[in-house]
């Protein structure tokens, strides 16, 4: 395809690559995107904090990244957020500044739709947003606000993700994809189910908890706790290191052997997951995901060749006696056909074609 000049917002708030101690989705996937597009021969400016180390081209604000300032100087709480909100828009302005002058074709803004849409109407540039959100009430209020909220164009991660907005000025479903140098293939479990994410009600924790014991089989979790109280109550009393053992935080050197040693991961999601990074990362590793029928579940797992999609907890415990009749090797070809880093940006570059052409 004809090279482009692509404008690309990742975030001020945290540098490129991302610190190791964080592990933020958008942001890992910002990278692989921005790298392959720049290693495809498209002229790339990565908008960015100024303590960035992704050797390709970059603009800043002038700023250190807000994750580093905010240890420094911030105050905490509400404030924090329209401190964050503010340094992010300062970044923005300046590449909506540099986009007034010609110098890019396309503006891809990876993330924070609602930062950046005051934005779209000060340049003939078109803007592309990737969506990494659930489209529910709150998305339909904030985008709505934007009188040009047409302007803007829109990727989906997942056909699913569309409901919430089904009239969203809609480009191309693009899938995640993983680098798989990162994921290395293990064709013998060790024996555990492992659960991967936030310890959190909308990532079913308490039910992935609940599930391997009714199941009397051995739960690894790794993640880190969001909301105290909601850990203490529904996790926290079943820990038993025999039974359910929480392995805290992982970085990511760390996750593909974690997840290729489990015989499967639970998925037990109480909310509409708009995609699922962990899923792919599993059967990358060659492990089966057993997982809710929510969001984009039945879009990422093939239900009897790569794991199950259940309705409940009940028929994810009938899963889990029947995950020897899954092929691991079918697991991780699923992943190579249909979620790499080549995927996803071929998904990208049709979709910045179509932009253009509507221009």
């Amino acid at each position: 395809m004809k090279k482009l000049k692509i404008a690309f917002y990742s975030t001020n708030e945290f540098s490129c690559p991302l610190p190791k101690e964080i592990i933020y989705a958008p942001m890992d996937l910002a990278e692989l995107v921005v790298k392959e597009l720049d290693r495809r021969g498209h002229d790339v400016t990565l908008y960015t904090s100024e303590d960035s180390k992704i050797e390709m081209k970059k603009v800043t604000a002038g700023m250190i990244s807000y994750y580093k300032l905010k240890n420094k100087a911030m105050s905490g709480g509400f404030h924090d957020q329209l401190q964050m909100t503010l340094y992010e828009q300062l970044l923005a302005s300046k590449m909506y500044e540099d986009s007034q002058k010609g110098k890019f074709d396309i503006i891809h803004a990876y993330h924070l739709v609602p930062k950046i849409l005051p934005f779209v109407n000060l340049t003939k540039t078109p803007t592309v947003f990737t969506l990494h959100d659930p489209m529910n009430a709150s998305w339909n209020k904030m985008i709505n606000f934007c009188q040009w909220k047409n302007k803007a164009n829109y990727i989906s991660i997942s056909d699913n993700q569309r409901k919430g907005m089904p009239k969203l000025n809609y480009v191309k479903t693009v899938y995640n994809g993983l680098d798989l140098s990162n994921f290395k293939f293990q064709k013998e479990p060790q024996g555990y189910l492992a659960f991967l994410g936030r310890y959190s009600k909308e990532k079913g924790i308490d039910t992935a908890v609940q599930v391997a014991i009714k199941s009397k089989e051995k739960l690894k979790m790794a993640g880190n706790i969001w909301g105290g109280g909601f850990y203490d109550e529904k996790v926290k009393p079943f820990l038993k290191k025999d039974e359910v053992e929480d392995i805290g935080f992982l970085s990511r050197k760390k996750l593909s052997s974690f997840l290729g040693g489990a015989k499967a991961l639970l998925f037990p999601i109480n909310w509409e997951e708009p995609f699922g990074l962990v899923m792919i990362e599993a059967m990358a590793s060659g492990t089966p995901v057993i997982a809710f029928n929510r969001g984009s579940v039945s879009e990422v797992v093939k239900h009897g060749k790569t794991g199950f999609v259940v309705e409940n907890e009940k028929e994810m415990i009938e899963a889990i006696k029947k995950i020897d009749q899954i092929k691991r090797e079918d697991c991780r070809a699923h992943v190579e056909e249909n979620f790499t880093i080549k995927t996803m940006v071929d998904g990208y570059e049709e979709a910045y074609q179509r932009v253009l052409k509507k221009k």
